[in-house]
């Protein structure tokens, strides 16, 4: 039987994969990138960091990505891991973020509790960013939102911020 959660979000996964594919510049970050299924797209080196940090350490990146992260995340850590990105980010580099929208929260309740999404999943949701957040993490962590959008009707964001 197929798992029809499984499906769904490997679905929108391909979406925030297409979304960004074309902007991975040089070395890349893959922040919280599950199974490292970004690595396809990248062609300089790849690092994949999900609850240990270290492999980041030492290293400097033209590109850090967080795909359907920080929304897992307490707000006041995605702050310590953005002060880390400051150190991590060559001067020249991007960081590129997708997260759901508040106006999705309902929505991604709802197909959670048909079993359409992982209900695991949505339930870690800590924080529903909005576009406010993400220009504020931006500043207070020395960078700058240099491009913003919402896709899937509004109900996902993806911004690129740089130093």
């Amino acid at each position: 039987m197929i798992d029809s959660s499984k499906v769904f979000e490997k679905l929108l996964q391909n979406f925030r994969f297409n979304r960004v594919k074309n902007l991975l510049i040089g070395d890349v970050l893959d922040f919280g990138g599950n199974e490292g299924e970004l690595n396809q797209f990248v062609k300089g080196n790849y690092t994949i960091v999900n609850y240990d940090h270290s492999p980041m350490e030492g290293k400097q990146f033209d590109t850090i990505v967080l795909l359907a992260v920080i929304e897992h995340i307490n707000v006041s850590e995605v702050h310590l891991i953005f002060d880390k990105f400051s150190k991590h980010l060559k001067k020249s580099g991007k960081i590129l973020i997708t997260t759901p929208t508040p106006k999705s929260k309902w929505i991604l309740e709802l197909l959670a509790a048909i079993g359409i999404l992982d209900k695991q999943n949505i339930d870690e949701h800590k924080h529903y960013w909005d576009k406010k957040d993400i220009i504020d993490l931006a500043n207070k962590n020395g960078f700058k939102v240099i491009e913003y959008i919402n896709f899937q009707l509004g109900f996902n964001q993806f911004a690129i911020m740089s130093h």
